[in-house]
């Protein structure tokens, strides 16, 4: 019995000793086949790759593909923060793997393209590095320059209400303009100003109404000076400008020509293609601009004499007329703003219309003239010896189809 049992140990161990020998011959022959597949494999890959464009270059960093370790560095972007407002409109950028386009306009020439309103005052700058500061709720208009030389127009979007939408102003630069990108540059200084009969030629204003007296009179004349004209001046030397209308102030209800004092309930605008206010007293065209806007980013009101003047002075500076303040415009019949009496363009400096022609209009200034203490401005489409630098006399109850008026911005 008991040699019966030393046999079965024995055969029970030489049945493991076998089995762990096969298993040992099979793992050892998986372990030469799988190495040849690889290095097959590996052969393979380089064999293939030896002909072709992949290099280091195209391979990540610590990748290996075909015997090629790559080189490839990759920024990662997951943690920026960037929006397109950051980005300067129209230049791209990558933000957590995505390519983004800016939107943010800091020209007028990107502002015009892109056709942005903005939400706040904005400085932009033109072509020639010269700042301009549009209002909020505005926009440059489609057919603006990009220099302040040509006119830079901006266009009211939200700014006002829906009869304000779409009137047009014009940005008269003050202080050194820069006319070129090589330095050059022309000197416009705000202020009041006599023109030369002869050329055009403009000196200080030497009448014997002073600045307080012209602009700070009292009402004892009946009439409405400016919201404040000292600080329509300190505003416009710190903005290095402002904005005058791009046409006569209009009637967007009117359906013909003939307006009456009535009518100053009417919604004022500034648009083309529109009636200008006519029949109407410097009392009611001050109360039409200086309401048409109202909120804090910025001021509107009747245009003053420094605003006048200094707006002849940019035109004949820029526009090439170097005599523009005494342009006469003789026309038939009384035009809507931006439009000739046949319905073509006639008379536009820098983007500014009429200012020639079409009708007076009222401004801010007083003087003496007998009992005419009223003092309108420009051309008047009938008369043949009117031009934009004259000072037209008037008295308090004057309303009548040839006087109009002009709206300003200041910011």
């Amino acid at each position: 019995m008991k040699k019966l049992v030393k046999n079965q140990k024995l055969i029970g161990a030489i049945a493991i000793i076998l089995i762990a020998t096969i298993l040992a011959i099979i793992i050892t022959a998986n372990i030469i086949k799988n190495n040849n597949q690889v290095a097959s494999e590996g052969y393979s890959a380089t064999t293939a790759n030896a002909g072709s464009s992949l290099i280091s270059n195209y391979i990540l960093n610590g990748i290996t593909i075909g015997g090629i370790t790559g080189k490839m560095e990759v920024l990662d972007t997951s943690d920026a923060t960037a929006t397109p407002e950051d980005i300067v409109w129209g230049k791209t950028g990558y933000v957590n793997g995505e390519k983004i386009t800016g939107t943010k306009v800091v020209t007028v020439a990107h502002g015009k393209e892109s056709q942005k309103t903005f939400e706040e005052n904005t400085t932009l700058i033109d072509d020639y590095g010269n700042s301009v500061k549009v209002p909020a709720g505005f926009k440059i208009a489609t057919d603006s320059a990009t220099a302040v030389t040509g006119g830079v127009v901006i266009e009211d979007v939200n700014a006002g209400n829906s009869n304000t939408r779409g009137s047009q102003f014009v940005w008269v630069p003050v202080g050194s303009v820069k006319t070129d990108n090589n330095g050059s540059s022309t000197e416009i200084t705000l202020g009041r100003y006599d023109f030369s009969s002869t050329d055009g030629t403009p000196t200080p204003y030497s009448g014997s109404d002073t600045e307080d007296t012209a602009e700070n009179h009292d009402s004892s004349y009946g009439n409405s000076i400016a919201k404040n004209i000292n600080d329509f001046i300190k505003k416009t030397n710190a903005s290095k400008g402002y904005y005058i209308g791009r046409y006569e102030a209009g009637d967007v209800t009117a359906t013909n020509s003939q307006h009456t004092s009535s009518g100053t309930n009417n919604p004022i605008a500034c648009k083309t293609g529109i009636y200008p206010y006519n029949y109407i007293t410097q009392p009611q065209a001050s109360t039409l601009c200086q309401g048409m806007y109202s909120g804090g980013n910025f001021e509107s009101d009747l245009i003053n004499s420094y605003a006048w003047d200094t707006a002849i002075v940019f035109i004949q500076n820029f526009s090439g007329d170097t005599n523009y303040s005494r342009q006469i415009r003789l026309q038939s019949s009384l035009a809507r703003c931006g439009e000739s009496h046949s319905g073509t363009q006639y008379d536009v400096r820098c983007n500014i219309y009429d200012m020639a022609g079409n009708t007076y209009e009222w401004s801010t200034e007083t003087g003496n003239y007998g009992s005419r203490h009223f003092i309108s401005r420009g051309a008047y489409y009938l008369r043949v010896t009117s031009y934009p630098s004259l000072r037209q006399y008037n008295d308090s109850l004057h309303s009548n189809q040839d006087t109009s008026c002009r709206p300003i911005i200041y910011l």
